[in-house]
């Protein structure tokens, strides 16, 4: 079954989109199954039901820059996942077939953030103080 077990719960339009995310945010295919089940427990989540996607941001930017400022995250566009909960209206790129294959077959884990170093790397976090400890040490 092409929509794995996420069939019933979004349409193609919304796997597409989510894919896009992920595109966006993850640096290689090992990455992208885990991407896709942070934004996966979030849109699963009360506790945590914005995306956060940097990449969405960076998307109405129209650059990417390395660190996001606090006004960059308040810009009211439709596509802001930092003030918007769930999905954005739609793509930011396109997304590959790795991505597209995340989106409807997340990799099954607890984790609700991920940040990346200056080279790229992810790392994963399940709790919003763990998330922050790494934030802390990648910035030393």
């Amino acid at each position: 079954d092409v929509y794995g077990d996420k069939k019933q719960k979004y349409s193609v339009d919304d796997i597409v989109t989510l894919a896009s995310v992920i595109e966006a945010e993850a640096g290689s295919d090992a990455d992208r199954p885990l991407v896709s089940s942070v934004f996966h427990n979030r849109l699963d989540s009360s506790t945590y039901p914005y995306l956060e996607s940097c990449a969405t941001v960076q998307y109405i930017l129209g650059e990417r820059k390395p660190i996001l400022s606090n006004s960059d995250i308040q810009i009211k566009s439709p596509y802001n996942t930092y003030i918007n909960k769930g999905l954005p209206v739609g793509p930011i790129c396109s997304p590959g077939k790795a991505s597209l294959e995340a989106a409807l077959r997340p990799a099954d884990t607890d984790y609700y953030f991920f940040q990346s170093d200056a080279s790229g790397k992810l790392y994963y976090s399940k709790t919003l103080a763990e998330h922050e400890r790494k934030k802390n040490e990648i910035q030393q």
